[in-house]
């Protein structure tokens, strides 16, 4: 890897080592998906998408062990103890669709950046999408090759490249791969502006909306407690 660009980020209007103050300040959003809403969403999805299939896998068996042993717990409180933390920590935090999925090959060549296991680069990639995925640090038998590397990746494309960030890590992260990055960008995640994200900083959010268009939004399925959407941005001229 290359050392870390910090001069380039201050030529291009950022601080490395600023924090943002609003960020401190965010509070947490009270807009959420309801339990009732995100069953209702992910049973009508496309189950050839794995991790779809998945979770309609996990519903009927829930539903199943309650009919046959009559647990007085709601299937919506065994989901959260039982499910729902495996369910991520095996394929990802946002869960796609075939909408969201097509959307995003169209806007290939793909880079993404904090890719984790490689599952939404494995599915783009299922669906012929042109993607590079990148992780600070790699895991071992992910769902896609995912590559060695920071937002200084991005000094090597150009602007050709669509960025996807999809829930980047709490940090200057994302923020910083906005100032690096020239071309557009796809965020997959909370909305914007609704207050204190569990991802990236405020910063992030600050220059979005500075610098950038909104230019398309896709809505997805969201576990309970989550309101994840596609965000496509491009820069100003």
């Amino acid at each position: 890897m290359t050392e870390y660009p910090r001069d380039e980020i201050r030529r291009r209007g950022g601080d490395p080592e600023e924090i943002s103050d609003r960020y401190r300040d965010q509070k947490p959003a009270s807009v959420s998906v309801s339990w009732a809403d995100f069953v209702e969403t992910v049973c009508n999805e496309d189950d050839t998408i794995e991790y779809i299939a998945a979770i309609q896998e996990a519903l009927t068996r829930l539903r199943r062990r309650k009919r046959e042993c009559d647990i007085g717990m709601p299937i919506s409180a065994q989901w959260e103890t039982d499910v729902q933390q495996r369910l991520i920590a095996k394929y990802a935090f946002a869960i796609p669709t075939r909408e969201a999925l097509e959307y995003l090959r169209d806007q290939g060549p793909l880079i993404e950046l904090g890719a984790w296991k490689g599952y939404w680069a494995s599915e783009l990639d299922n669906c012929g999408a042109d993607i590079t995925a990148y992780d600070i640090d790699p895991i071992l038998d992910p769902w896609f090759p995912v590559e060695s590397g920071d937002q200084d990746v991005l000094l090597e494309y150009s602007e050709t490249e669509t960025l996807v960030l999809c829930w980047p890590p709490v940090g200057p992260m994302a923020y910083e791969a906005l100032l690096l990055h020239d071309g557009d960008v796809v965020y997959i995640g909370e909305r914007p502006g609704e207050g204190y994200k569990a991802f990236a900083d405020m910063r992030f959010f600050d220059v979005l909306t500075a610098r950038y268009e909104h230019v398309a939004q896709i809505d997805l399925p969201s576990h309970p407690g989550a309101t994840d959407d596609l965000h496509h941005y491009r820069p100003l001229d």
